[in-house]
């Protein structure tokens, strides 16, 4: 007697399938996947009990029983996660996973963008379009916020005398992006209310700025870290916004158990900003209060941009390979 066909093709699937949870990264791997692999677990017990007690097939059973420990390990058990598993997730996962996340980070993006649009209309130009979006009491207040926040304008010889503001707002902007994750608990509403809040700000700011006639220098204080610095916030704010719309759309899973897949995801997310938030305090430590032009300052903003997207969208085509 033997074990039937489709028990062996079970088996070769179990194989498959543990290929897939031993090769993935953060162990990125789907809900249906795992309530699979609990299936097909559940099948090996029951095919490893037949070949004890009613079939003859000793490599069979050693397979079986092969299978059933890996499978039970992959379940039950963390994998212990290598210094080359990390440096591969830096290097390829994370940006694969904002490729895969990318819906995400585009709307957290325009959420801030289209808010730092309007907090610069408010305080820049006036027109009833603004009024009605943002009230006048509303744009008196942010007005107030960000001349509070504003450092003296600098002397024309003395330009990178005072770098306060870029100090202010790195330091913010690390705050922010950990925060527009770990509010995205709130249904999603606590990242973007943050959003929104700080692009209003950023916005603000740039037109206080421009009316008073040192937009260029305002940019150059800003950009050289400020353009990693704000990326990084559109991807902890989309890894926020993963996390709310997990909650309000679990789809046919528990909203638990969908939430911790999600959740692990975003986590990802907020991890892989982290290398990116030091090397933008780096810049902020030394390139923003060096004496440098500001036509340097932001040719160099230019430069350090366009390396990260060359980062992210290489990395994103090497975990495809």
């Amino acid at each position: 007697m033997s074990m039937p066909e489709s028990a062996i093709k079970r088996w070769e699937e179990t194989e498959q399938l543990l290929g897939r949870f031993d090769s993935a990264i953060f162990n990125q791997i789907t809900p249906a996947e795992v309530m699979r692999l609990g299936e097909l677990y559940t099948e090996l017990i029951s095919d490893l009990n037949k070949l004890t007690t009613s079939v003859d097939d000793p490599p069979a059973r050693a397979r079986v029983n092969h299978l059933a420990l890996r499978t039970y390990g992959a379940i039950y058990q963390k994998k212990t996660m290598t210094f080359a598993d990390l440096l591969r997730f830096f290097i390829s996962g994370f940006p694969g996973l904002i490729r895969k996340r990318l819906h995400f980070v585009i709307a957290s993006t325009m959420m801030f963008l289209v808010a730092a649009l309007i907090g610069y209309l408010c305080i820049h130009a006036k027109s009833r379009l603004v009024d009605l979006v943002v009230p006048p009491v509303e744009q008196q207040r942010l007005k107030t916020l960000a001349l509070s926040s504003r450092p003296n304008q600098p002397h024309p010889m003395a330009r990178e005398s005072s770098f306060g503001l870029s100090s202010t707002i790195m330091v913010n902007n690390i705050r922010v992006s950990i925060l527009a994750f770990a509010t995205g608990i709130f249904f999603g509403i606590g990242t973007i209310v943050i959003l929104i809040n700080n692009g209003l700000m950023l916005g603000a700011l740039a037109a206080l700025y421009t009316d008073a006639g040192y937009s260029s220098y305002f940019w150059s204080l800003i950009l050289p870290h400020g353009g990693i610095e704000l990326v990084s916030i559109f991807i902890g704010g989309a890894a926020g916004l993963i996390v709310g719309y997990a909650l309000i759309n679990p789809g046919s899973y528990h909203r638990k158990d969908w939430l911790v897949k999600e959740g692990n995801e975003a986590i990802q997310l907020v991890i892989g900003i982290i290398p990116l938030l030091v090397i933008a305090a780096l810049i902020e430590a030394y390139i923003t209060p060096a004496y440098l032009s500001v036509e340097i300052k932001l040719t160099l903003s230019a430069f350090f941009f366009l390396a990260l997207m060359i980062y992210l969208v290489v990395g994103a085509k090497l975990d495809q390979s």
